[in-house]
């Protein structure tokens, strides 16, 4: 558009009018910059990277170059009972529901002092959406989340259990006893964060306090006829 003679106006109405993914890699920045491209320009690029998620909905953890990268979900590879626990008085036994994760490390590694994610929301199927849906990619199957969702409160962070040995992780999603039973996440597990409103389907969430290990978000939320939820959001933190 600058070579063509739009002057700067022309040029950032495009920019904010457009829903595509912009490269704002230092690399990318630098020819813009021997182009003659105005540094107002070039800020907005650099802002609409971050910000361009009209069709990018899910969880972002920031990397080491400041960057936003996605983190895919995992699949639980299995679920164990612990029926064995503990005999009551009555006879009866205390159980344990546990899913487990494949392998004792996330791909997914965070080694930043202070973690920091991006939680994106959109109930409005886009465009982009319908196109992946229909060639059956992980928007339409595994993203459901952040249609149905709209806070980082419907999720919760928990430490998993490494169990080095039969090389998974793990986490206690139900109990059960001669007093009744409960599914989901015990509040006592779930660990703090801090939630910034970005704009109003973006938040920015910082855990408070975590120490090395491995790592989940889990969505804890209505989930929706037709849907199960044997997925979490897993990182290691370094």
């Amino acid at each position: 558009m600058k070579d063509l003679g739009f002057d700067d106006l022309m040029i950032i109405d495009k920019i904010n009018s457009s829903d595509v993914k912009f490269d704002a890699s230092i690399s990318a920045l630098t020819v813009l910059k021997n182009a003659g491209i105005s540094s107002e320009v070039i800020s907005l690029i650099m802002q609409k990277s971050k910000h361009n998620t009209k069709s990018r909905t899910g969880i972002y953890f920031i990397n080491n170059e400041a960057e936003e990268e996605l983190i895919q979900p995992s699949v639980f590879s299995g679920t164990n009972t612990n029926a064995a626990a503990q005999k009551l008085v009555s006879g009866l036994i205390n159980s344990k529901q546990k899913a487990q994760l494949p392998r004792v490390a996330s791909n997914n590694v965070i080694t930043n002092k202070t973690p920091e994610f991006i939680f994106v929301f959109n109930p409005a199927t886009s465009q982009v959406d319908n196109l992946q849906n229909s060639q059956g990619t992980q928007a339409g199957d595994l993203n459901w989340w952040f249609r149905v969702a709209s806070s980082p409160n419907e999720f919760v962070l928990v430490k998993l259990k490494v169990k080095e040995r039969k090389n998974l992780r793990e986490i206690i999603t139900g109990k059960s006893s001669w007093l009744g039973s409960s599914d989901g996440i015990d509040p006592k597990f779930a660990l703090p964060f801090k939630i910034e409103v970005i704009e109003g389907n973006r938040f920015k969430v910082t855990p408070e306090n975590l120490e090395p290990g491995e790592y989940c978000f889990i969505y804890q939320g209505n989930v929706p006829d037709g849907r199960t939820n044997q997925s979490v959001f897993d990182f290691s933190y370094q």
